[in-house]
């Protein structure tokens, strides 16, 4: 997803998505998702992208690490990101903002939500790190776990390959410079 970035640069999660519509400027949905999310989910709270307003700091990080929640995607503001980062919690956001939010809603648990474009529906598959967030459809889960374990078996071989002295313009093929 473009323009959300992480905490903290080694800040990764894997999780099933629990999806959360919430108001911009406003955290009350944020605050039940944390009561109501399942250890290991990955809090993913759409906000129209709000950036004038934090909706998480370092007391919704806290609430939600002690829960057992693996991260929060979201496309607003974060704010406390040296406490956020000194907890190791893996939060991904769209911008920062010393400006607290309401907590009156409206906003809505378990309903698909949309950030950046990328509907995201309860369950699918969200890995996020510092390179950027993916979201895979829950029917599709298994499929692309297969893929990406041959893509990774790949590029092992390939890198023995570049330790063993082979250049990459011979692994790849690559045409000649012309």
């Amino acid at each position: 997803m473009l323009g959300l970035e992480a905490a903290f640069p080694a800040a990764a999660v894997s999780g099933p998505a629990f999806t959360v519509q919430g108001a911009p400027g406003d955290n009350l949905a944020l605050h039940h998702a944390l009561s109501a999310a399942a250890p290991g989910e990955v809090i993913v709270l759409a906000v129209s992208g709000e950036r004038r307003v934090a909706h998480c700091g370092e007391i919704v990080a806290i609430a939600a690490r002690e829960r057992g929640i693996a991260g929060i995607v979201l496309d607003g503001a974060v704010r406390d990101r040296a406490e956020i980062a000194a907890l190791g919690f893996p939060v991904f956001f769209r911008g920062s903002s010393p400006r607290g939010p309401g907590k009156s809603g409206p906003g809505a648990l378990g309903v698909p939500v949309e950030l950046d474009g990328v509907s995201i529906h309860p369950g699918d598959l969200v890995c996020a790190d510092a390179d950027g967030i993916a979201v895979v459809a829950a029917a599709d889960v298994e499929a692309v776990k297969a893929a990406v374990a041959a893509l990774e078996a790949r590029e092992q071989e390939i890198m023995a390959e570049i330790r063993n002295g082979r250049s990459t313009v011979e692994l790849f093929e690559l045409e000649e410079l012309s």
